[in-house]
């Protein structure tokens, strides 16, 4: 069974990264192979797409859209795209001409009723995106202190009720232990305010987003991954990030800040001593949002927000 997905701000994304016939691109998050197929049309027979993805369900369902296309410049690659470096060292001769990033969950993702990234329903407390996840969502939520609770609402989730949450969690799992999404659901809907209920955005959106980049973490890898990029990608090569996140769009904005900077020592310093060297340069003066008319087609487009450079060094 093939599952189809909407790739985010595909046309802006293409356009900041102009692929050619010929070139070679990394697709660091495969989900459902939107972007993957897009740049395998651009750079044709003679250029190569590798799609990298922890989650099975990605690289599963990428497999049966490459054999129903006979699509043969696509290499599929499980792994987390943390280990981008010995990625590119394993399957590329040489750099890339550009990296693409979408770091949201795809619609499969959370349509997947064996995990638990979607709050609708009770499905089993799991958001692992692969086997190699660092902990487990339920053992997370089961063992973890009152206060590790809490600054994961509060850091990851930007949850304003963090404390609360946690709290009524310690004391629920004194009861019976979490296994599945929906006893959560309603704690989280118990100390949700009435305005926050009522809203467009469901109460449990941020806990639950928390809980999976906790889970993944999410930070770290994107942390490890951006460290790799500038000797991954070539000079002139392209570099796009979509985010959702504002924790994430942080991590990007501070990476193209420092990697676009001539010098990296402090403010008051009379002299330059670190050495460093701009090797980037940012494309967009702003990050790009989705139009009105995407968002609309497709609602999880909403909190998108695309940021793009070229390696000039």
């Amino acid at each position: 069974m093939m599952y189809r997905h909407l790739p985010v701000m595909l046309p802006e994304v293409l356009s900041v990264l102009s692929p050619r016939p010929g070139q070679i691109y990394i697709d660091c998050t495969l989900g459902g192979a939107g972007y993957t197929l897009a740049l395998a049309a651009a750079v044709g027979e003679r250029g190569k797409v590798v799609s990298i993805d922890a989650d099975s369900l990605a690289i599963a369902n990428a497999q049966n859209i490459i054999k129903e296309k006979k699509i043969e410049n696509i290499v599929l690659v499980h792994d987390n795209f943390k280990n981008l470096a010995a990625i590119s060292d394993t399957y590329l001769d040489s750099p890339a001409d550009g990296i693409v990033f979408d770091l949201g969950l795809s619609s499969a993702q959370l349509d997947d009723e064996s995990r638990g990234f979607s709050f609708q329903g009770d499905r089993p407390l799991d958001m692992a995106f692969g086997s190699g996840a660092d902990i487990e969502t339920a053992a997370l939520l089961n063992r973890a202190p009152l206060s590790e609770l809490a600054r994961i609402f509060r850091e990851l989730g930007e949850e304003p009720q963090a404390y609360r949450l946690a709290k009524e969690i310690v004391a629920a799992r004194k009861a019976k232990a979490f296994t599945s999404t929906k006893p959560l659901v309603d704690i989280i809907l118990k100390v949700s305010p009435p305005r926050l209920r009522a809203g467009k955005i469901h109460p449990a959106t941020r806990a639950f987003q928390a809980l999976r980049l906790a889970t993944n973490d999410e930070f770290g890898s994107l942390r490890s991954a951006l460290k790799a990029v500038p000797a991954v990608l070539k000079v002139g090569g392209r570099l796009a990030l979509v985010s959702f996140h504002s924790g994430e769009d942080r991590i990007v904005k501070q990476w193209l800040k420092e990697e676009g900077a001539d010098c990296l020592c402090p403010p008051r310093a009379p002299v330059c001593v670190c050495g460093h060297k701009a090797s980037f340069r940012s494309l967009l003066k702003k990050p790009l949002l989705p139009g009105a008319e995407e968002v609309e087609q497709n609602p999880r487009a909403r909190s998108a927000k695309l940021r793009a450079a070229e390696k000039i060094r």
